[in-house]
């Protein structure tokens, strides 16, 4: 397809800096080029270490000085700017020459200074050859680090947000349903104070000197005193519409509506908070983040099978207008290096400095290979792969070629520029790691490792000399000293993010293990953790081809509000009958080794599906299964005026939904009939949906499926087990099924349509 970039992430120095391959070492006085392991995080060093010159020194005489070639510290510098090189220190030297590192030279001078400008960004090395008068040479290097100023001021949405003229850190600690203020390391890293803002609250973004923070799980935006001194004022948004982000332009902040795909428009200067409007923008609206000119970009935090879905908003002050910037469908083959696929879950947007580009962090899902699509079937390091992709904002399009895929790594979650745009830190949530990208040579420049479970934001200080990453299942936010550029960034503080644990200690294990790919009980590789295909408890709403694992074509499902075994026998072929039976998938689909002893999974039936009971022989296999149980609340349907309440259109669908039969099998308060007529033997039915693609149960003939529940159905596109139906009413009017409507009028599939997606 193209050159690929694909970042290999080995192992771990000190417990701190990992990475691969060789860099120049900043001012380095050699006749060979220095090498050393990838630097840390940080700026360049001006006192790098003298290394071996390979010319033999000439000192014929004893009295002259040893030829010594010193170029001075590396640097940076912008685009255009003059700067002067001065080799003074340099000793026994009669002439100098300086190559630029961009295949111009100064040529040989008396004079130890030269001076040199850029016209594009990069990273020079520059090499100075320093000559005495016998004809002997020394060469020295630096580099110079030339970057377009940084002219934007950036307002984006994120878990953590930087407020250095106020030394703070601010902090969403979700499942306490709090913000967290701690001092930063002007004012001395502790906490300062935490407010209670409402349930799961998702990002924190400066607005006209408050933090607005959306809160998902009661529709409404908390604004709190960005020096934390003050109790939260709150604004409703419309029921059910699972708010997510919010970036601020001017005196107006706008928040994305995940589950309505539009974005609401909130004015507070005095008084209290208003929501001017909503409008459109594309389906599952996740990420937002100001541009210049008075834009928005938004991200669909779930892509649709052509691929990945950014959004421009422009014209806010009329009527806003959108354009589509697609993240392109990688269409090759996997290899032990790259896989092909869709880039999904997006759900963060980071905006350059010069406000000319987006960085978009995310997943690349294979769904090119498998038995059935390629006859190459899905492995632990083909089925999905960090990556992270470029857009250009001036042609408003991915810049394809820069995609970078991420070797070891299942998942980018978060990712910041610093101020000059020349790194960017991309958060790996699975493997508890932030990679460090050079954007000027784009190649991987270091990592910080082993942070814990599911790190999910970053941020940087103002002077590029602090970072800063939210670890919300580990409970803390860690503080790291990123000043210099090749040594290991230090850890400084480790700052608790919650005071009393607010979920039970099963649970909140339970939920580390479903968030890690690092353990390789789990995962071979750091590749898959169960939130991969489920973050949040969701679904990513990929069909996958899992006729390698004796099933077939499978539309992913939530498990939010199905509580575990809530709603009978798991996956559409009901081929679990215990949350612990993910044994198989860990210890097979996903490479790893087992939560349970290899002694214990192998007495009996118990290494089989629907075998002997698992529950109750690994405390770490129970926590899993407790966590997964714990997801019980379901999603509010924005469908609905209010709790418990339907619309008059739904309320002649629910009508409709008895006088048609629906009930028959999506029945009961679960509404679903799923469950065993006796042990191993499920409640399937052929419903006229099976086709080639079907594939198998359990490696055998797939006869029926499992009755999915249709609580919380608005929020699982695509439908139907191979995900064929996009819409419900493309289940309606699927012919020759048992959910076809003929005999229904287009009035009455429309209310049938409204109460469903109201449930």
């Amino acid at each position: 397809m193209k050159p690929r970039s694909t970042f290999a992430m080995p192992g771990v120095l000190g417990g701190i800096l990992g990475g691969i391959g060789t860099v120049l070492l900043a001012g380095c006085t050699t006749g060979e080029v220095a090498s050393v392991t990838p630097p840390a995080l940080g700026i360049p060093s001006p006192a790098a270490p003298l290394a071996r010159d390979a010319s033999a020194p000439v000192d014929a005489t004893g009295d002259a000085a040893v030829l010594a070639a010193r170029p001075g510290a590396s640097r940076y510098a912008l685009v255009g700017e003059a700067v002067v090189l001065d080799a003074s220190a340099s000793s026994g030297a009669t002439t100098f020459d300086w190559d630029f590192g961009d295949g111009r030279r100064s040529g040989p001078s008396p004079s130890p200074t030269a001076s040199v400008s850029y016209g594009t960004p990069g990273r020079y090395t520059v090499v100075l050859t320093a000559r005495d008068y016998g004809g002997a040479t020394r060469t020295g290097s630096l580099v110079l680090s030339v970057t377009t100023p940084a002219t934007f001021s950036r307002s984006e949405s994120a878990t953590l947000v930087s407020l250095p003229d106020k030394g703070l850190v601010a902090v969403v600690s979700e499942d306490a349903n709090e913000v967290v203020f701690f001092g930063d390391r002007t004012r001395g890293l502790a906490e300062v104070t935490r407010i209670a803002v409402g349930p799961k609250p998702r990002t924190v973004t400066r607005f006209n000197g408050l933090l607005a923070v959306p809160c998902q799980d009661d529709d409404s935006v908390a604004f709190v005193p960005e020096d934390g001194s003050g109790a939260p004022v709150k604004v409703a948004l419309p029921f059910g519409a699972r708010p997510y982000g919010a970036a601020a332009i001017g005196d107006e902040l706008f928040v994305t509506l995940t589950a309505t795909g539009r974005v609401a428009r909130i004015r507070y200067a005095t008084g209290a908070p208003t929501v001017v409007d909503t409008f459109a923008v594309a389906a599952d609206a996740r990420a937002i983040a100001a541009l210049p000119g008075g834009r928005l970009a938004v991200t669909s935090w779930r892509s649709p099978e052509a691929g990945g879905v950014v959004t421009l908003v422009s014209n806010l002050d009329t009527t806003p207008t959108t354009e589509t910037v697609a993240l392109a469908k990688d269409t090759q083959l996997a290899s032990d290096t790259e896989i092909g696929g869709i880039p999904s879950y997006l759900g963060h947007v980071a905006v350059s400095p010069t406000g000319s580009e987006l960085a978009l962090p995310s997943l690349q899902a294979n769904v090119i290979d498998g038995v059935l699509r390629s006859g190459r079937d899905l492995t632990f390091e083909t089925t999905l792969r960090a990556i992270t992709s470029f857009v250009d904002l001036g042609a408003k399009a991915e810049v394809f070629s820069r995609r970078k895929q991420f070797d070891n790594r299942g998942l980018a979650s978060a990712a910041t520029y610093s101020s000059r745009g020349d790194f960017l830190y991309v958060v790996m949530p699975g493997n508890g790691t932030v990679e460090r990208l050079d954007v000027l040579t784009e190649v991987p420049s270091g990592n910080i490792s082993q942070l814990g479970y599911a790190a999910d934001g970053v941020a940087l200080s103002s002077d590029d000399q602090t970072l800063y990453v939210n670890v919300p299942l580990s409970r803390e936010l860690l503080v790291f000293d990123t000043s210099a550029f090749d040594t290991p960034a230090a850890p400084v503080a480790r700052l608790a993010l919650v005071k009393a644990e607010p979920l039970p200690a099963d649970v909140l294990r339970g939920k580390q293990l479903f968030n890690d790919a690092a353990d390789a009980r789990l995962s071979k590789d750091g590749y898959i953790a169960c939130a991969h295909c489920h973050l949040e408890g969701d679904s990513d709403r990929r069909v996958w081809d899992f006729t390698g694992r004796g099933e077939g074509l499978r539309n992913t499902t939530s498990l939010l509000g199905r509580a575990g075994l809530g709603d009978g026998p798991l996956h559409w072929s009901a081929n679990f009958d215990e949350v612990q039976d993910f044994e198989h998938d860990i210890r097979e689909a996903f490479g790893g080794k087992g939560l349970m002893a290899d002694a214990d999974f192998l007495q009996g039936t118990r290494n089989t599906k629907l075998g002997d009971k698992k529950a109750g022989v690994s405390t770490e296999l129970d926590a899993l299964a407790a966590y997964v149980t714990s997801l019980s609340a379901v999603p509010r349907s924005p469908s609905r005026p209010g709790a418990g309440q339907l619309t008059t259109a739904a309320a002649r669908g629910e009508a409709v939904f008895a006088s048609a039969g629906c009930d028959g099998c999506h029945a009961g308060p679960r509404m679903t009939d799923s469950g065993w007529f006796s042990p191993g033997a499920p409640r399937l039915h052929d419903v006229g949906t099976l086709a080639a693609g079907s594939g198998q149960r359990l490696g055998g003939p797939l006869l029926g499926l499992d009755t999915p529940t249709l609580r919380g159905v608005f929020a699982t596109p695509p439908y139907l087990h191979d995900g064929s139906a996009a819409t419900l009413d493309d289940v309606l009017l699927r012919l020759g099924t048992q959910h076809t409507s003929r005999s229904l009028t287009a009035n009455e599939r429309a209310d049938l349509t409204e109460y469903l997606l109201s449930l």
